[in-house]
């Protein structure tokens, strides 16, 4: 009777399964799995019970088989893998970015979960040396359910998924809803196959195979470091829902899950282009091979079908278990990369020829996005998500490209190019532009042709010359609207290409990046700074020498701000004395002010002025250090 405790039962093992219970306790009472869900409440005769029992069970359900197998609801709810659904969020249908519907309690093709087989590690099966599983087995896990577990760690192995004897993925189930396999058959050890081997000329009947799965031999191949550690960590992730880190950032387990979905489907649709992110060859092998079988599967359902399913096959992860390692440590080497920008750079060329990647990627970005907040910002600008492009100011890969039809510059780099072009390329090149505002037009420029010799984004090119994101979003946008039509903005570009023409074939080239660089951390030594004022006219005021002319160190901020100017053609108010970390938020102090107030008397110098004076002094040590710099022998005195 359903509810009735059972004379005996069984303690869950750690991470075991719902279906894995049903087996060992089945096996202890000597009944058919099939008697022991009906007894449990799992179903009611004659029917089996539903493989959706496995991630969930409803209130009642839950109450009635905690009654008859005398566990506590705590160890009910454990054995199931709705458990897991906040550390991985394929278990959850609101949580994915996929709207996916319920059949019969299952997620309808929801490839991230193994709903109708399991993988399996031969030697857990084969139980701990105690007696209760020397006789019933180990326990099989639930998370071996998932594809993200591909490797036992206590065993330093590699799971299995098919039975050596007949082939046939372990625990493989019907195209019915019943949970398990052969569920009336009490002859089956619960470690053994239970797949249906046909008829022979000697046996009328199906049979199961009977196989011990426990007794398996070894993996074919051996689980390395790599997809050892990343295995290790998954299943802290999963065990804990602790926060990690991925493309720069803080990430939650699930938002990381979610990342190497996203990108183990950008490596299959991509491949071979993503070929040099795998660290040995016998991964790339594994991958060539799925690959393989995915395009094969796709050309043939365009031919039966008359349509493609690219990305749903490209989003299933492989049953095998190298390949699935093969896959998901690759991907994991992208979320540490770097930062959001390191990882945009590796998925940009891959994403550029897998267009149709892009539709299948945005709806895992909506608002906040479902995957973690480093790669959501590095995939936005990618695939045209028009919230992540205005909040991060990175244009969109198309906009990117706009206008860069030529070939890519072969002797122009970033370092070549000033924050400040040189006033004869404007003069030379865009004197019909010369109406728009001096210091956005040069930004404009100078970053322009950074995005060309560079192939990055504006913004990011204008960061390795030394202006900040915002600065460069605000000098485009400005001069795009003053440039007010189209005819005008495509004249902008084609002039400012026809400068980086013109650098790249004909012109000498200044290293500017060196010059920066030299002079990062720069400020004129006080010795030398006493040496440069020493014996210039005192300050000139009201037509009257003011003696005792201030020469602190204000003012010898002002001379380095002067200098580093000069010989970078940078902007000053990015200069290193000003700003010396742009990325942070500018917060002037008197000294600040002080360059800010008095920059114009260096630049305009009144005739008399003891600036005038200074700025003599101060132009024989720019011409020395500039040439110092670039003959890669500063002495920054």
């Amino acid at each position: 009777m359903s509810g009735t405790p059972l004379p005996r039962s069984l303690t869950p093992l750690p991470d075991e399964s719902l279906p894995g219970y049903i087996l060992r306790l089945a096996h202890r009472l000597d009944l058919t799995p099939a008697r022991l869900e009906h007894l449990t409440g799992l179903a009611q005769p004659p029917d089996g019970a539903r493989a959706s029992n496995m991630i969930t069970l409803t209130r009642h359900g839950a109450a009635t088989f905690a009654r008859t197998t005398r566990l506590t609801p705590n160890e009910v709810a454990a054995l199931t893998l709705d458990s897991l659904s906040t550390p991985y969020p394929p278990l959850n249908p609101l949580r994915t970015g996929r709207h996916r519907r319920l059949a019969h309690g299952m997620l309808v093709k929801e490839n991230w979960i193994f709903a109708r087989f399991t993988r399996h590690c031969p030697e857990c099966l084969a139980g701990d040396g105690s007696d209760i599983q020397n006789q019933h087995g180990g326990g099989w896990s639930k998370l071996w359910r998932l594809p993200v577990v591909f490797a036992c760690t206590a065993h330093q192995r590699l799971l299995a998924h098919a039975c050596p004897a007949c082939g046939q993925p372990a625990l493989a189930r019907d195209s019915g809803t019943r949970m398990l396999p052969r569920r009336l058959d009490a002859t089956l050890h619960p470690v053994a196959c239970r797949a249906n081997l046909r008829p022979s000329p000697c046996r009328s009947a199906e049979r199961g195979c009977g196989q011990r799965l426990d007794q398996s031999p070894p993996a074919v191949h051996d689980a390395d470091s790599a997809a050892l550690a990343l295995q290790e960590r998954l299943l802290t992730l999963l065990h804990d829902n602790s926060p990690t880190r991925s493309a720069g950032g803080h990430a939650t387990a699930g938002q990381y899950v979610t990342d190497l979905r996203i990108l183990s489907c950008v490596i299959g649709g991509s491949w071979p282009l993503a070929r040099p992110l795998v660290t040995t060859t016998r991964n790339a092998a594994l991958i060539d091979r799925h690959v393989e079988h995915i395009r094969r599967q796709i050309a043939k359902d365009r031919q039966q079908r008359g349509r493609a399913r690219d990305n749903a096959l490209y989003d299933k992860p492989p049953t095998d278990a190298a390949t699935n390692a093969a896959l998901l440590t690759t991907a994991s080497a992208i979320t540490s990369a770097g930062d959001s920008d390191t990882v945009r750079h590796l998925l940009a060329n891959l994403l550029d020829n897998t267009p149709s990647l892009r539709p299948w990627i945005k709806q895992y970005l909506p608002g906040d996005g479902y995957c973690s907040p480093g790669l959501h910002t590095a995939l936005g600008p990618e695939v045209g998500a028009l919230h992540i492009i205005k909040r991060t100011g990175v244009p969109s890969r198309a906009t990117r490209r706009q206008g860069l039809t030529g070939p890519p510059p072969t002797r122009l780099r970033v370092q070549h190019i000033p924050q400040r072009p040189p006033q004869h390329w404007i003069d030379n090149y865009l004197s019909d532009f010369t109406d728009l505002k001096t210091r956005l037009l040069q930004h404009a420029v100078a970053i322009r042709l950074a995005h060309i010799a560079s192939d990055s984004t504006s913004t990011d090119a204008a960061t390795h010359l030394g202006i900040p994101r915002h600065a460069a979003v605000n000098a485009m946008n400005v001069v795009h609207r003053a440039l007010t039509t189209s005819a005008r903005t495509a004249a902008f570009h084609h002039a400012v290409d026809a400068l980086a023409h013109h650098l790249d074939t004909d012109a000498e080239l200044l290293d500017y990046g060196r010059r920066r660089d030299a002079l990062a951390n720069w400020q004129i030594p006080e010795d030398q700074w006493r040496e440069i004022t020493d014996g210039l006219p005192e300050q000139l005021v009201n037509k009257r020498r003011v003696p005792h002319t201030d020469w602190g160190h204000g003012k010898r901020r002002l001379a380095s701000t002067w200098v580093w100017t000069e010989i970078t053609h940078g902007d000053h108010i990015y200069a290193p004395t000003i700003r010396p970390d742009l990325h942070a938020r500018r917060s002037p102090g008197d000294e600040t002010r002080y360059i800010y107030s008095r920059w114009n008397h260096l630049l305009r110098p009144s005739v008399n002025g003891h600036f005038r004076a200074l700025r003599e002094q101060l132009n024989l040590l720019i011409g020395r250090l500039a040439y110092e710099i670039d003959a890669n022998e500063p002495s920054l005195r």
